[in-house]
């Protein structure tokens, strides 16, 4: 069986979106399953763009191969092939972040064998799951307050041979299941009372060869299978009351090679299919009488490495498609008219993205900005302000500043936003706040500040440490500590409930660099990238940079170094920024790279170096890039698909103060640059100064200037999501 799981998994079978109600909801949040680091990776949607932005990731079961929504979008369910069960998550309403239930029973919960892909019914009290290994369909009812799952009676329910994708009618009265293996497709009638299924009289129906996908159109009036081997689509229409398929005439229709999966936007105008082997995606016009499929002019349309889920976005307007071999997902806006698919980029996820969910709702997810926190090291403390989120300017906190530990050089905020974490250079220590989520305060916690020093069974030198930057990955599960003289990070747990510390097994892992005999190297910057799998070390060689990349361990925080690095480049590796899709890096210099989306590894983009100076941001769309330079604001277009950067109309933006550093709210509206004077001692401004981005033009009009403590060195800008 697992060959076949592998054999299936190549293939890239995956079942789209459970449930869409009415047309002309608008998307909130995606999930993707990734079946090679066993993680779903969390997305927002912009509505008006189509954007997905990160979220954080949840770790899952072993080889998740298939996610989807409740209706309501109250919960997430994930088929885990390997690990025999489905893990049931909770959605956070405001934030899209997923949450394991707990009670009355914890996740996971039994499925049967080599389970395959999981769906939920319309009315949102059933979900079954396919088990590709025992040739049956597990079905639960959900707990309607918990999410939690409980065996239906008579479960499990026979299939064909190697099921692989089930879907629900939105009716909620039949069910339909791919056999992948018997080349056919499984009916069946809900009993709406217990949610059991029975056979619908009739069943199975056939199928092209090896069908790996089925999708009922939002009418119910019509099915699709796509045939991986035959490289078609079977097309059916479904008798309303038995249930039972009777193919269409002109049936199949042919699609690309090794179709995976198809997907009928909510009009039930366009078809579209994942061709897994042709790199592309077949788009058609569905017969509004017969549901005959013709293919659209310009189809099929290029996507990723070995596409393995399409979907189509509850408000009919943008496509998506989960490339398993590329890692990443691409997205594509719909013309109303043609059905056509302009390409709107792509964006990383984590390795093997395999199935794609969306929720649905009324309200287009936002960004408020709320509050700057800004390490002041020479004054040993923290300011802390509040956004206006109209105009982005600032206001104190009150009881801001806030104390810190000896030479505070850098202060991070955990994604949820509820803890903040200082790294005390000279104190050799991380100092942990808890936010007030009103007021923006800090409090210190319990255990706090907490020592980042040499530990037993380590080769570093006690009292050699000098922690200088802090990071949080993306899930908010793991803080990393890089020291710059010791070479080494040390790696903590954070505990979500008190925001306390704990040291990760094989913490500090050292950096990898090379060390040279004349300068000596000491780590520069660290960053950890978008997704959450990558962690980045800078340095220097002698005249020149490296950098290390890191592997994360989902599942236990810890680090390993990736095989080829360290990267050179030739300038000092002084900071690393990331374009938000996770597929640019840009070093000091400024030096443009591109990430492996597999390895991690780092190549250099045509036109390095792309600009002059030492630190990048880049706004949350990805469009603009700003690098502070000799008193000034370098701004720049970037392409989505290359990473190159084109200096946009007004820049530089001469600005009268010394900005050294920029940060960028999560709203992408304004940005905030902290006015440092390098000069030793201590920086002569003592400020931080707030500016507007144009959305249009990414150009900077200044809003105000507020005074810091002294010699600011970091900051963070955190933003709620709504």
């Amino acid at each position: 069986m697992k060959s076949n799981r592998r054999i299936l998994r190549a293939i890239g079978s995956v079942l789209w979106l459970c449930s869409l109600s009415a047309f002309g909801s608008v998307p909130r949040f995606a999930y993707v399953a990734n079946d090679t680091d066993n993680s779903v990776s969390m997305y927002t949607v912009d509505a008006a763009t189509g954007q997905l932005r990160h979220n954080g990731y949840v770790v899952a079961g072993t080889f998740p191969m298939s996610v989807t929504v409740d209706p309501s979008g109250r919960f997430a369910y994930v088929a885990n092939y390997g690990s025999n069960n489905v893990s049931a998550y909770r959605v956070n309403p405001a934030t899209g972040t997923l949450a394991a239930v707990t009670k009355p029973l914890p996740s996971p919960f039994a499925a049967g064998t080599h389970p395959f892909s999981v769906a939920v019914d319309p009315s949102g009290r059933f979900a079954y799951v396919v088990n590709a290994g025992s040739n049956d369909v597990s079905a639960y009812r959900i707990q309607s307050v918990t999410g939690a799952l409980t065996a239906i009676a008579g479960s499990p329910f026979a299939a064909g041979s190697f099921p692989v994708s089930l879907r629900v009618d939105p009716t909620g009265k039949f069910a339909y299941v791919a056999n992948a293996h018997s080349g056919n497709v499984s009916a069946y009638r809900i009993d709406t009372t217990t949610g059991a299924l029975a056979a619908v009289a009739g069943s199975p129906f056939a199928a092209g060869l090896n069908p790996q996908s089925v999708t009922v159109d939002p009418s119910g009036r019509l099915a699709y299978a796509a045939n991986a081997s035959a490289n078609n689509v079977s097309a059916y229409r479904i008798d309303a009351t038995t249930g039972a398929l009777a193919e269409i005439a002109g049936s199949p229709f042919p699609a690309g090679a090794i179709p995976s999966a198809v997907a009928v936007d909510p009009s039930g105008t366009f078809a579209y299919v994942a061709n897994h082997a042709s790199y592309d995606v077949s788009a058609y016009r569905v017969d509004a009488a017969s549901g005959a499929l013709t293919e659209i002019t310009g189809s099929p349309f290029p996507a990723g490495a070995t596409p393995s889920a399409v979907v189509v976005d509850p408000s009919g307007v943008f496509v998506y498609v989960a490339n398993h071999g590329s890692q990443e997902v691409s997205a594509y806006r719909i013309n109303p008219t043609t059905g056509t698919l302009l390409s709107l980029g792509t964006v990383r996820a984590q390795t093997g993205a395999i199935s794609l969910a969306m929720t649905q709702g009324e309200t287009p997810v936002s960004y408020t900005p709320r509050f700057v926190y800004v390490a002041n090291a020479g004054s040993n403390d923290v300011s802390a302000y509040r956004i206006d989120a109209t105009t982005g300017a600032l206001t104190e906190v009150t009881g801001s500043p806030f104390a810190t530990g000896a030479y505070p050089w850098s202060v991070a905020v955990d994604p949820s936003g509820k803890f903040a974490y200082v790294a005390n250079f000279h104190s050799k220590s991380v100092s942990a706040y808890r936010i007030d989520a009103t007021t923006g305060a800090l409090t210190e916690i319990t255990g706090s500040p907490f020592a980042v020093e040499s530990y037993p069974g380590t080769l570093l030198i006690p009292g050699s440490s000098h922690p200088f930057r802090v990071m949080i990955e993306p899930s908010g599960r793991f803080l990393y500590v890089a020291d710059g003289d010791t070479k080494h990070v040390f790696g903590y747990r954070i505990n979500a409930t008190t925001g306390a510390l704990t040291q990760v097994s094989g913490s500090p892992f050292p950096a990898g660099f090379v060390t040279d005999p004349t300068w000596g190297t000491s780590i520069l910057c660290a960053r950890i990238d978008p997704t959450g799998q990558f962690l980045y070390l800078g340095g220097r060689l002698g005249f020149f940079g490296e950098i290390t990349a890191h592997r994360i361990d989902a599942a236990t925080g810890g680090l390993t170094r990736i095989g080829g690095s360290p990267y050179y480049t030739t300038r000092q590796a002084a900071d690393l920024g990331f374009h938000p899709s996770g597929k640019f890096a840009y070093s000091s210099g400024v030096e443009g790279l591109r990430i492996d989306a597999t390895f991690g590894a780092l190549t250099y983009i045509a036109g390095s170096p792309l600009a002059a100076g030492s630190y990048v941001a880049v706004d949350p769309s990805g469009r603009f890039a700003y690098v502070p330079n000799s008193g000034n604001i370098l701004a720049y277009r970037i392409d989505d698909a290359t990473g190159a950067w084109t200096e946009i109309s007004g820049s530089p933006f001469a600005l009268g103060e010394s900005p050294w550093i920029v940060g960028i709210d999560p709203s992408g509206r304004f940005a905030y640059a902290l006015n440092h004077e390098v000069a030793y001692p201590y920086s002569s401004f003592n400020n931080i100064s707030t500016y507007r981005i144009d959305a249009t033009t990414g150009a900077l009009s200044a809003v105000g200037t507020v005074a810091t403590g002294t010699n600011p060195v970091s900051i963070a800008v955190t933003g709620a999501i709504q």
